[in-house]
């Protein structure tokens, strides 16, 4: 509904600004070119318009119509220039009971999805399309909900605007600029359950590498020790040895 009309007033946007160049576009060139010609031109529409537009009317009936068409010009013009130039909202919204040092904001994207889930959990809720917008340090919420034939428009609505509370003030911790505005309708159609996750099962370690078989450790060899000579004295058996002259 919301993305529906702001692209419909682009769209009216787009060629209203279009016919009114193209339109200037025409008349300007004419005026240059012949300016006499575009005077004369000007000077038979208003002869038009007094003699079978404002013929009925008088004098004060005729200034009368005029200024009430000047009036719906000017508000015309007026609108669509305020909505040109309005300031547009917020794309972020501060948590307002964080009371830590820092400032945390959330963006309102974020917010959209978060509601958007929980309002889809709903029973009886087909679909539904949300819009925050970020107001002075609060938000602003708009839903377009779609439900089912068999429920209750307006207990669904006040449902879906208690979830939608909740998710914002607490679990999100944000303010409400205003009550959010909930667009309800019924429509034939079963409502979207949503698939679970599969469950992860956590992986199985990796085994152990298997450990080698250790061959069967040789005994070194090791010669034997040496082993000290006794020293024998000599005895009275062995000859003397001969001295040298």
């Amino acid at each position: 509904m919301f993305a529906a009309a702001h692209a419909t007033m682009n769209t009216f946007n787009r060629v209203f600004v279009i016919a009114m160049l193209g339109m200037l576009l025409v008349l300007g060139a004419f005026a240059l070119v012949t300016p006499a010609g575009f005077l004369a031109l000007m000077q038979s529409i208003a002869h038009w318009f007094r003699g079978t537009v404002f013929a009925a009317y008088s004098d004060t009936g005729r200034v009368l119509v005029r200024l009430i068409l000047a009036i719906i010009w000017v508000v015309l013009i007026g609108l669509l220039l305020w909505w040109e130039l309005r300031r547009p909202g917020s794309r972020t919204i501060e948590i307002a009971r964080y009371t830590g040092g820092s400032t945390i904001r959330i963006s309102t994207e974020a917010v959209q999805e978060k509601v958007k889930e929980q309002v889809d959990a709903i029973a009886g809720v087909l679909e539904s399309r949300v819009r925050a917008t970020g107001r002075n340090r609060a938000v602003e919420l708009s839903l377009d909900v779609s439900v089912t034939k068999e429920v209750d428009l307006v207990t669904k609505a006040e449902e879906v605007a208690a979830v939608t509370r909740q998710v914002v003030q607490d679990q999100l911790g944000l303010k409400l600029a205003s009550k959010p505005q909930v667009a309800i309708k019924a429509k034939s159609g079963r409502p979207t359950i949503a698939k679970p996750l599969p469950i992860q099962e956590p992986a199985p370690a990796p085994a152990p590498p298997p450990t080698p078989l250790l061959a069967e450790e040789e005994t070194p060899y090791l010669p034997p020790a040496a082993t000290e000579t006794e020293y024998t004295p000599p005895t009275s058996d062995d000859p003397e040895p001969q001295r040298m002259a």
